[in-house]
């Protein structure tokens, strides 16, 4: 059975003109895993992410360690930085290109985090048929304001924000399964107050699908009700 690798994903929401919108990046045609897939930002933990963590009492086991892993991917893949800085984006293709580290840049942008703009929201991890596995902390974020979305061209070739259950029926074969369901989720809330609330009150139970005559079974007591999965994007090529 393959390891796990730890990793975090991101939903970056905001209150648009008609109601709650999260921010979904295109990964590049050529990456091996969710290549051209629609994704949240996100990504796998680096070590030094965890030298930047501060332990959060509130959050469950397994979450605090995260927390820059997610402030890092959203930074990377959409340039936003969650909280206040001066001049963070002039920095992000040399850390793109490995040339500065995070901390780096934290201290030469004078970055501060907004914390109370994080919370864990979901917990998943592959299923034990796959070659690759994740147990990736979904992190509810709220996007900053005066601050405009790119992306960074290599991993993340567009982006855009959405509707939750409008791009489900817009870009459902562009979506795994974990996303189309997170998707879901996120959409019982209508604003982004709610959607706070809601992940602040709910408990997480961790969901990693069984695969039963070729569907995917997920615990009823995630609070997913109904499992959509046909029509979905693959994941990773060649399984």
């Amino acid at each position: 059975m393959a390891e796990l690798i730890d990793s975090a994903s991101i939903l970056v929401i905001r209150d648009g003109d008609d109601g709650l919108e999260v921010l979904m990046i295109k990964r590049h045609q050529d990456i091996a895993f969710a290549g051209g897939a629609y994704v949240f930002p996100g990504g796998k933990v680096d070590p030094e992410d965890i030298e930047l963590a501060n332990n959060i009492p509130e959050y469950p086991d397994g979450y605090s360690e995260l927390t820059h892993t997610a402030f890092r991917e959203v930074f990377e893949e959409s340039g936003l930085i969650i909280g206040e800085q001066t001049s963070a984006s002039e920095y992000r293709d040399d850390l793109l290109n490995d040339k500065i580290t995070f901390a780096e840049i934290i201290n030469k942008a004078n970055i501060t985090f907004n914390m109370d703009a994080l919370v864990p929201f979901a917990r998943w991890v592959t299923p034990r048929i796959y070659p690759k596995r994740f147990d990736t902390r979904f992190f509810l974020a709220k996007a900053p304001t005066g601050q405009v979305a790119t992306p960074d061209g290599r991993e993340a070739v567009d982006l855009k924000w959405v509707k939750p259950l409008e791009f489900i029926e817009e870009a459902r074969e562009d979506m795994m399964f974990p996303t189309i369901m997170n998707l879901k989720l996120l959409s019982q809330a209508g604003n982004m107050d709610e959607a706070f609330e809601q992940s602040r009150v709910r408990k997480i139970v961790t969901v990693e699908p069984k695969i039963i005559d070729g569907k995917r079974v997920i615990d009823p007591n995630a609070g997913y009700d109904e499992v959509d999965q046909d029509g979905i994007h693959i994941g990773v090529r060649g399984d």
